[in-house]
């Protein structure tokens, strides 16, 4: 009884039972012809998204590891006012740097970052890397304004860059400062309609309300920084996204 070849789709539903690279190297070291590299070019793509797949998964297991040995970051520098009276109470980026940098070296991560400028704005991509091959960029944008009182243009520039790395490493790794109030002293309040609107979305997104508002550092909705709504807007726009895929996947054909 003659058993015919298994076709192309078996042949990669296999490629669980047998090493893909076992596979490729057999079939290199066979020659490569007209009659196999179709085949070859399918183990090659098959490959390559194994090895992606079991990046991310590491990423994710050392990521879950990494957050429960983060530890907590209390804000402790005063920045003044003109007159030298206090005017908020921060966690500069050096002193969260100093604190989780050996946490990622020893989980596997390094962080890199990069800026871009436009329409008036600062903005920092903090890209956070796996020894296992993954990696994944998280985005904070800042108003360059006048900068700490007494700054001049060079230094506004520099204290919007840091201030933007802060937020943007924050994101990255879920950090919550303690104590921390330049998100409500910076800039100024959004206003009632898009306090409003920002409320409704939150509701309708099925986010936590207090978890909110915390991580936006105000009481209220209506005490929320404009410096802080890009980047609660981006957030409720990806929750709102994933809510609305998953209705979607729910709903009978």
């Amino acid at each position: 009884m003659t058993v015919a070849p298994p076709k192309p789709k078996r042949a990669l539903a296999l490629a669980g039972e047998i090493p893909v690279a076992a596979m490729l190297q057999k079939v290199i070291e066979g020659g490569i012809t007209s009659e196999n590299v179709a085949a070859l070019e399918s183990l090659v793509g098959l490959y390559d998204r194994m090895q992606a797949k079991d990046a991310e998964r590491k990423f994710n297991e050392a990521f879950a590891k990494l957050q429960n040995e983060l530890p907590a970051v209390d804000a402790s520098k005063i920045v003044p006012n003109r007159d030298g009276s206090p005017r908020y109470k921060f966690a500069p980026f050096e002193d969260i740097m100093e604190s989780v940098k050996p946490i990622l070296v020893a989980n596997g991560f390094s962080v890199s970052f990069n800026a871009r400028f436009g329409d008036g704005r600062m903005t920092s991509i903090c890209t956070l890397r796996h020894v296992g091959g993954f990696s994944q960029s998280n985005e904070f944008a800042v108003r360059i304004g006048g900068g700490p009182p007494g700054a001049t243009e060079t230094q506004a520039d520099g204290a919007a860059k840091t201030y933007a790395k802060r937020g943007a490493l924050c994101d990255a790794l879920n950090i919550v400062v303690e104590h921390d109030d330049d998100a409500r002293m910076i800039g100024q309040p959004i206003g009632k309609a898009l306090a409003e609107d920002l409320e409704k979305r939150v509701e309708a997104a099925g986010a936590d309300r207090d978890a909110f508002l915390k991580y936006a550092g105000a009481s209220s909705f209506d005490q929320i920084s404009d410096e802080r709504w890009p980047v609660l807007d981006e957030l409720l726009t990806r929750k709102e996204k994933t809510k609305s895929a998953g209705r979607k996947t729910a709903m009978p054909e």
